[in-house]
């Protein structure tokens, strides 16, 4: 029967578990756990086509990373990466976690932020109305006149809760102390650089004239040609019905109307409607507003109603006296 040595066993047990100790005492002394910190760049997922990151993205998160001397030497913002991905489809306020990925061995104890808010919206396109504006006054005895532009609607692109809230877009003419007609090439704006206009630019021109007077005047319309045979012209009128005439005070007091450009009924079976410019008298400064729509009502000729026959009574005549 085998004997054992219990003394001998236990001291032996006992020395390798202060071996132990020891080295992991030693081992913590030469290479113990240490913290790093480190800010590295927040990527995300490429959006789907139409759709893009209004805000709450930011450029870094901040790590706070566990490991022994060894490893955290040489460890750089390069070897990890930190992701945000965004579900497709959707727009809004998202709430992301970010995914990091680290070297084998490391513990990532802090991720700051671990969530952020992402903005995330729909690319549209809408058309809205350009509205020129002034800026000043021209010089002594002159006044400005209406500004006219091309174009008149500009196309806006851009996130739908900007574009959808775009009433028009605006530019502004210096006038200050012109005295002639000012011609500019002028850049349209929203107020958002997050929104693109096209074109970009509109052609203005502001006409400056001298000092004038103002009436109101009637206008008339012209009306050519013949309607479709069987129809009539039953009235033709403008909307609107009036415009404002100015120019020169004794030109002015003799205008007492003002006619349209011509407006053809030629083989009209139907009521027409015409946008058409105004005959400015000569020596006038302008006409307020210059083009105007005509109205032509025409209607269809009723046949006339047939004449009674003529009664026979048989009695003839009554001849001559004798």
């Amino acid at each position: 029967m085998i004997k054992l040595d219990w003394r001998n066993n236990s001291i032996r047990l006992l020395a390798l578990l202060l071996a132990i100790v020891m080295w992991i005492y030693v081992s913590n002394e030469q290479n113990p756990v240490r913290e790093k910190i480190l800010n590295v760049s927040l990527e995300h997922n490429e959006l789907e086509q139409n759709f893009m990151i209004m805000g709450g993205l930011p450029e870094n998160v901040r790590l706070r990373i566990q490991g022994n001397h060894n490893q955290l030497a040489n460890l750089a913002p390069g070897d990890f990466k930190a992701v945000v991905k965004i579900p497709e489809g959707r727009t809004g306020d998202l709430a992301l976690p970010v995914q990091v990925s680290a070297p084998a061995g490391l513990r990532i104890a802090q991720v700051t932020p671990e969530e952020v808010s992402v903005k995330v919206d729909r690319i549209v396109s809408r058309q809205i109305p350009v509205a020129v504006s002034l800026r000043g006054s021209p010089a002594q005895g002159f006044t400005a006149l209406a500004p006219q532009y091309q174009p008149d609607v500009v196309v806006a692109r851009g996130p739908s809760r900007l574009v959808n809230e775009i009433n028009q877009a605006t530019a502004v003419v210096d006038i200050q102390q012109a005295v002639s007609e000012i011609t500019q090439t002028l850049a349209v704006n929203v107020g958002s650089p997050d929104v693109s206009l096209s074109p970009a630019t509109v052609q203005v021109v502001v006409p400056i004239v001298s000092a004038v007077a103002s009436k109101t005047v009637p206008v008339i319309p012209q009306v050519t040609g013949s309607p479709a045979v069987g129809f009539t012209v039953k009235r033709s009128f403008t909307e609107p019905a009036s415009v404002q005439v100015l120019g020169p005070a004794d030109l002015i007091g003799v205008i007492t109307e003002i006619k349209t450009g011509p407006v053809s009924i030629q083989g009209a079976d139907k009521n027409l409607s015409r946008e058409v410019d105004l005959v400015v008298p000569q020596g006038a400064a302008g006409v307020q507003p210059g083009r105007v729509n005509v109205q032509v009502e025409v209607n269809k000729v009723e046949a006339p109603s047939p004449s009674p026959p003529a009664i026979d009574t048989g009695s003839e005549p009554p001849g001559p006296n004798p």
